[in-house]
């Protein structure tokens, strides 16, 4: 059985070199785990089947079942992943015993998986770059910066822009869905509501109203009467509705459909300024990370555009590369397409002319995500008074043609 020589560095501060066996590295690997709690800096394989041990190999330590969650990847689990592996890496520990330690220490099943299949990959020779860009978790914005700092020697930085990137973008993220969690809740809380008095309490209402020999007020016999053609056409109404959302659900699968979509997004109100924002953002914030890691511009752009996040920017970003190509300028490119801020273009235009379009972009990102979080909070405090309007204009409807009867025969009784 092959013998395998490591150096761990303990908890405490103590570093030991010692040998054990097992049939390969991976196992040799989980061995180590298992009988010590620590990082492994170097793992190797003694051809000779001789190590010296300078310490006394650990002792055996028990450690709990580790339990794997579930679920798809997310983009915060490749930053989690990034990031360690940029701190393993800039602490000069070797780049496939840095993801083996970390596949080992992970708890996302998937994830897990995934990195397994990769450092076996990296075992058959492969770079870092081949291993990753066969699993589809990984961006390609994320494959093209680690093969050219695969060429470059600028591992370390490299990743720590990407986990960096990647951190802000989920932070994003989170704060818009705290910011539209309570307009959403109280969209869905008052539709239960409608559909509760539509199904359950107008037909109870229209069975005692019935057996009154008088006759109800016109906004009552309209309520009753779409309620009524709603109740007793349920199947026709869920399957026409079902029929709709499906046809919507394929269209916006074609491209001719997302397109559009994503076309109707940047021209609604409010709401489209954010949409425009958060592209510019992603754009300009993936852009620089690209630049600055020295990947050419076309192609940079090219990355970009694709995960712009709207087929709109995406397709003018494209437009853009196949003008730079010809040998325009980025800002004189970017000013020919109407899809582009004009602040955007004269910062551009300034980062060219500098030399730092890098650093230009990063500014614009984060002014652009700053601005994106206020036009939010604007566009949601907006949108939850609207909601309560329409929905409770809705709701008044429906009660007072419960009442009217009521309050009309109460009229009539003195």
């Amino acid at each position: 059985m092959p013998v395998f020589s490591y150096i761990i560095k303990t908890y405490d501060g103590r570093v030991i070199q010692a040998s054990i066996d097992a049939g390969d590295r991976h196992s040799a690997l989980q061995l180590i785990h298992e009988r010590s709690t620590g990082v492994v800096v170097q793992l190797d394989e003694d051809r000779a089947g001789q190590v010296v041990s300078h310490e006394r190999p650990p002792p055996l330590v028990t450690r709990p079942p580790q339990r794997l969650r579930s679920g798809r990847i997310q983009q915060s689990h490749l930053a989690i992943f990034f990031r360690q592996l940029a701190i393993s890496v800039n602490a000069g520990v070797p780049l496939r015993d840095s993801m083996e330690a970390i596949v080992e220490d992970l708890d996302h099943a998937a994830l897990r998986k995934v990195l397994g299949r990769a450092v076996q990959r990296l075992h058959d020779g492969r770079t870092l770059s081949q291993a990753l860009a066969e699993e589809r978790a990984f961006p390609k914005m994320s494959i093209a910066l680690i093969a050219t700092a695969e060429e470059s020697g600028s591992m370390g930085r490299i990743l720590e822009d990407m986990a960096n990137s990647m951190e802000k973008g989920e932070a994003l993220t989170r704060k818009i869905r705290s910011i539209t969690a309570y307009p959403l809740f109280v969209a869905v809380f008052f539709t239960i509501i409608v559909v509760v008095m539509t199904l359950f309490v107008l037909p109870q209402f229209q069975k005692v109203f019935g057996k009154w020999d008088a006759e109800l007020p016109l906004m009552t016999r309209v309520v009753f009467g779409v309620n009524a053609a709603i109740v007793h056409h349920i199947w026709i109404v869920a399957i026409v509705l079902g029929a709709m959302v499906t046809f919507i659900v394929l269209y916006l699968r074609t491209e001719v459909g997302a397109l559009n979509f994503d076309r109707l997004k940047l021209a609604l109100p409010l709401f489209g300024v954010c949409f425009r924002k958060i592209a510019v953002a992603r754009f300009s914030k993936n852009l620089a990370i690209m630049i600055r890691g020295g990947v050419p511009i076309a192609t940079a752009l090219d990355i970009t555009a694709g995960v712009a996040g709207n087929r709109v920017i995406e397709n003018a970003l494209r437009n853009v590369r196949d003008k730079i190509v010809l040998g325009s300028d980025i800002a004189s490119s970017m000013a020919s397409e109407r899809v582009f801020p004009g602040l955007l273009i004269r910062m551009i235009s300034i980062g060219e002319s500098s030399g730092r379009l890098p650093d230009v972009l990063e500014k614009i990102s984060e002014g652009y995500e700053s601005e994106v979080e206020g036009s939010i909070i604007v566009t949601t405090s907006l949108f939850e008074p609207a909601v309560i309007i329409v929905f409770g204009f809705i709701i008044l409807t429906l009660v007072m043609a419960i009442y009217l009867p009521v309050f009309s025969m109460a009229s009539h009784a003195k």
